[in-house]
């Protein structure tokens, strides 16, 4: 009896002891760490009771929410609710930190939970939040992750293209590591291995095997046989399933099980054999086939996963079946039709879980924001009866004066409503004016308008000549881009001009090209585009650059690309400010020497720089270039304002960026151009979305 008093002592001596030790190392974690991540994951390594206990004493928000997030974690695969439940409590104190680190964590937590609990919309919105702060820190590795998620997320609501994308997007970060450990390297693969997946679901079979192909070699050449076996299996069922290949699918398939462990791999064993014997099965050979069969069903039962037992029974039964074993064929059957219906049943009583589980996630913000309303309508009535006392207290006090102020107020309250009624009057009459001077305003910009419109050349008088198009798009009523065309003689002339700003200075300055170029035309008769554009310059320097007393000068002036095209001979004669001109050629054509910028589709894009000197910026010896190309025939000629490329809008809200308006115009070279039109107005519809025109946009296309 006294042996077993000691013992009971020690063990109670022990508990305390252990019980102040954790205490000791929580308040160590939540001090010593400095690093949020480290010390979330020692954390981690405590019991949920401990951590549960800590949160009893003192502790400031930020400990509160390292806390909750351990307790997240532990939660996270065996009581997915009571996670959330975690989640909810550490969202609000992350964010109320300030600190990056919890606050992403936080809102990664969250996203993963909701796509667990299929709600995918909020599961989006956590996962975009926590991507736009890891960007803004340059968190490289966690962007990366952020954007597997999402492609995780839309692979799963079987969005293919997006998930592609962002796959993409992920592997391009992973590419730029320098330093490749193995932990990186099968996050790469798995990566590349995702992709491939994409291109199956779309039906690119081919792309999808060349993608599995590399993710082999990527194992292979850095020792990673082992982590092979589960592409090396969805290669044998490319061949197995699309392309009927059985001798290409048994290679792989035997690939696959090659490296696998026969006590640790089961599952995927499983599925190997199972997979071996649909290539037999395929092939007539029964007898392998029934052998790789019944050793799938030996590695199921291994797994004790009922997914996998019922696959493999059913493999079995068909292949007895085939085989005229009936009575075996029906046995294992049954087995496959009890476990289909066990499943059935499990998967319904989960799926009514987690239903249940989404409403008590939903109710606990509802009453989350409740609580909140309510706090906030409780400080109000709570003031409202304090100011309620205060002056029933005064009015006790001071009757005799109250009745004399109420008089004396009373009168004052006339006297400022007299007052506010005639400021009322007066705003009332100053918004009447303002309002008929906002329609002058307005009615005089859309006169402006017609006029610009009316100065305008016709698109006509290049369709007399030309298979071709013009994109028009102003920001305002009045634009700052124009388009100027001009027949003399066999000569045809054609610019896109961006003058500085937008709306009325743009117009402004627009009128002012216009009437310079047709003064230069048809006046001084000049014809070589390079001697055209110094004469342009010095036109409007002498147009708008005034000196003020103070010295100063207006600055502004105008970007363009300026061409003339000989009738008869095709020669195009080339000069730019600031603005480059465009050559489509198809591939087989001679370029002339001219730089090719970008291929694709048979077409060579071919550039022709502009001088980086604008229109009217200064006042120097230096003189345009004039470029001569011999042109051909099928040759497509753009001419364009800076305003397509620079603006906003797509999923991330950036800039369209030239690189992307080469490859679209590389795209449509098969298109009529007046589709071409089309294409650049839908194209810019979509991009933009919602988001507002930033700048004025010309386009401008002549197809030889």
């Amino acid at each position: 009896m006294k042996k077993l008093l000691v013992i009971l002592f020690f063990i109670s001596f022990l508990t305390v002891d252990v019980f102040a030790d954790s205490k000791h190392q929580i308040d160590s974690i939540l001090t010593r760490v400095s690093d949020y991540t480290e010390s979330v994951l020692d954390l981690r390594l405590i019991s949920d009771k401990e951590l549960l206990d800590h949160l009893k004493t003192p502790i400031n928000d930020l400990a509160r929410c390292k806390i909750y997030n351990a307790l997240c974690w532990q939660k996270f695969n065996s009581d997915p609710p009571k996670a959330m439940e975690y989640a909810q409590l550490q969202q609000p104190l992350a964010e109320k930190s300030g600190n990056q680190d919890a606050i992403i964590t936080s809102y990664d937590n969250m996203a993963f939970l909701y796509h667990g609990f299929n709600d995918n919309e909020k599961a989006i919105m956590y996962m975009l939040r926590a991507l736009k702060i890891k960007e803004a820190i340059n968190d490289n590795l966690g962007v990366s992750t952020s954007l597997s998620g999402l492609a995780g997320i839309y692979y799963d609501m079987n969005n293919l293209k997006l998930a592609l994308n962002y796959y993409k997007q992920s592997l391009e970060i992973e590419n730029k590591v320098a330093n490749q450990t193995v932990e990186k390297i099968r996050r790469k693969a798995a990566l590349i291995g995702n992709i491939g997946l994409c291109y199956v679901g779309t039906g690119e079979i081919d792309r999808g095997l060349e993608t599995y192909l590399i993710v082999v070699k990527l194992y292979t050449e850095n020792n990673l046989e082992k982590e092979a076996s589960t592409t090396y299996s969805n290669i044998g069922a490319l061949y197995l399933e699309h392309k009927k290949n059985y001798n290409q699918a048994l290679h792989y398939f035997k690939l696959a099980a090659k490296f696998l462990n026969e006590n640790e791999d089961v599952g995927l064993l499983s599925s190997i054999h199972r997979s071996l014997a649909e290539v037999y099965y395929q092939k007539n050979d029964y007898v392998k086939a029934l052998y790789h069969g019944k050793k799938g069903i030996e590695y199921a039962n291994m797994s004790n996963d009922r997914k996998t037992i019922l696959e493999a029974n059913k493999k079995l039964s068909r292949i007895y079946y085939n085989m005229g074993k009936y009575e075996l064929a029906h046995q294992h059957f049954q087995i496959a039709f009890d476990l289909k219906d066990s499943i059935f049943n499990e998967t319904s009583s989960q799926q009514i879980a987690e239903m249940q589980t989404k409403y008590n996630v939903e109710k606990k913000e509802t009453e989350n924001e409740l609580l909140k309303t309510q706090n906030q309508l409780g400080k109000v009535e709570l003031e409202r009866k304090s100011t309620q006392q205060f002056y029933l207290i005064i009015s006790l006090i001071l009757a005799g004066i109250i009745g004399v102020y109420i008089m004396y107020s009373l009168a004052q309250k006339k006297k400022i409503n007299k007052i506010l009624n005639q400021k009322n009057e007066q705003i009332s009459t100053k918004n009447k004016i303002i309002e008929e001077k906002n329609k002058d305003i307005t009615d005089s910009l859309n006169y402006a308008k017609r006029i610009q419109t009316a100065i305008l050349p016709e698109e006509n008088l290049l369709l007399k000549y030309f298979d071709s198009f013009v994109y028009y798009l102003p920001k305002d009523i009045v634009s700052g881009d124009f388009f100027w065309i001009k027949e003399a003689g066999n000569k045809f002339y054609f610019s896109v001009v961006d003058c500085t700003g937008h709306g009325v200075p743009g117009a402004f300055m627009s009128i002012i090209g216009f009437n310079s170029l047709n003064r230069i035309v048809e006046d001084l008769q000049l014809s070589e585009t390079g001697s055209i554009l110094d004469k342009l310059n010095e036109l409007v320097i002498h147009s708008i650059r005034k000196q003020d007393k103070d010295g100063s000068s207006v600055r502004d002036g105008m970007d363009l690309s300026f061409c003339c095209i000989d009738l008869e001979s095709k020669m195009l004669q080339f000069s730019g400010a600031n603005n480059p001109l465009y050559v489509l050629r198809t591939v087989s054509d001679d370029n002339n020497n001219l730089s090719i910028s970008m291929t694709e589709n048979g077409y060579n894009l071919l550039e022709i720089k502009a001088d980086k000197m604008a229109i009217g910026g200064a006042e120097n010896s230096k003189k345009y270039q004039t470029h001569q190309v011999q042109l051909k025939q099928g040759d497509t000629i753009y001419l364009f304002s800076d305003g397509y490329a620079d603006q906003f809008g797509g999923p991330k809200g950036k800039k369209f960026m030239y690189r992307r308006f080469k490859e679209l115009i590389l795209a449509i070279q098969e298109h009529p151009m007046s589709k071409q039109k089309e294409i650049f107005d839908t194209t810019m519809l979509n991009w933009k979305g919602d988001i507002d025109q930033i700048d004025d946009i010309c386009v401008l296309g002549v197809k030889i």
